[in-house]
């Protein structure tokens, strides 16, 4: 739950980003169609679409909003590296337990 929670508010950042970028004139993202989006929900559509590496091809970003897709992708990465080293931990931790428990079942065991 708490790595959805994470994932959720990058995207959401990132959309406001994006959002801020077009509205400073920095960068935008652009439809096939080349009309600029500037809807906080298509914004927020397309950083979803960035984070979770969907990519459709309907929107291009440009200018300072491709650097913004850069740390946003890089933010996935982080993610989800973060989130594999945390499954490993946990399952390291688990079989050591189960080791020493069988370890002390068998030692103490002998003097039953």
């Amino acid at each position: 739950m708490q790595i959805a929670l994470i994932s959720l508010a990058i995207v959401i950042g990132f959309a406001f980003c994006y959002w801020l970028a077009e509205h400073l004139d920095w960068g935008h993202v652009l439809t096939r169609e080349g009309k600029r989006e500037t809807a906080f929900a298509e914004l927020l559509y397309f950083s979803m679409g960035t984070f979770f590496r969907i990519g459709y091809g309907d929107q291009v970003p440009t200018d300072l909003s491709r650097w913004i897709v850069g740390l946003e992708a890089l933010c996935n990465f982080l993610v989800t590296l973060v989130y594999i080293a945390q499954l490993v931990a946990d399952s390291m931790e688990r079989s050591i337990v189960n080791k020493t428990r069988e370890r002390l079942e068998n030692l103490f065991g002998r003097y039953e």
